[in-house]
């Protein structure tokens, strides 16, 4: 079994918002095809996003990934998927960062937030106006948009996630201006 993670993910600032804002935010896709060459690993990884500081170009990349490294990468976002893989299935844990957030978040999340067992998909969608310091030293915000499709799959196929109905989608979206 492989473990498969989609991030789609977006960041932007008060100046990329609106009709007249100098950049242009690109709306991503509900969902995108994975690479044919899925790397052997227990989990995979396959992050699309676009950064106001990047231009807003959409990259993608696609690793092998652990849940160290993934949980060391979410630091900087307002909230952190974790899980943990295990013979009936893989643990999904959702957590928000409560220090920057300015957004309202379920009091309560489950944890687990749900099991993903074999051949099952599953989508969690979240967005949230975030603090830029903790200390207040800078008073601005900034926003992000994330959907994680997540897949615990025999073989990885391109439209994996194209062509789901997932299982269990956990919608946390909130008005953010």
């Amino acid at each position: 079994m492989i473990f498969v993670i989609q991030h789609i993910w977006t960041r932007w600032t008060k100046t990329a918002r609106g009709a007249n804002a100098p950049l242009k935010r690109p709306r991503l896709d509900e969902a995108y095809r994975l690479p044919r060459a899925i790397p052997a690993a227990s989990a995979v990884l396959h992050e699309i996003r676009s950064l106001e500081n990047d231009g807003f170009g959409i990259e993608q990349s696609l690793a092998p990934v652990t849940r160290k490294e993934w949980t060391d990468a979410q630091w900087s976002h307002g909230a952190t998927l974790d899980w943990h893989l295990g013979k009936d299935g893989a643990e999904i844990v959702l957590q928000s960062d409560t220090s920057r957030r300015q957004t309202k978040w379920p009091a309560f999340l489950p944890s687990p937030l749900f099991v993903l067992r074999p051949g099952e998909t599953a989508r969690i969608d979240w967005n949230g106006r975030f603090r830029t310091s903790v200390g207040d030293s800078n008073r601005s915000s900034y926003y992000e948009q994330h959907c994680y499709w997540l897949a615990l799959t025999e073989t990885a196929e391109p439209r994996l996630f194209l062509d789901a109905t997932p299982r269990k989608h956990v919608d946390l979206r909130t008005g953010i201006y």
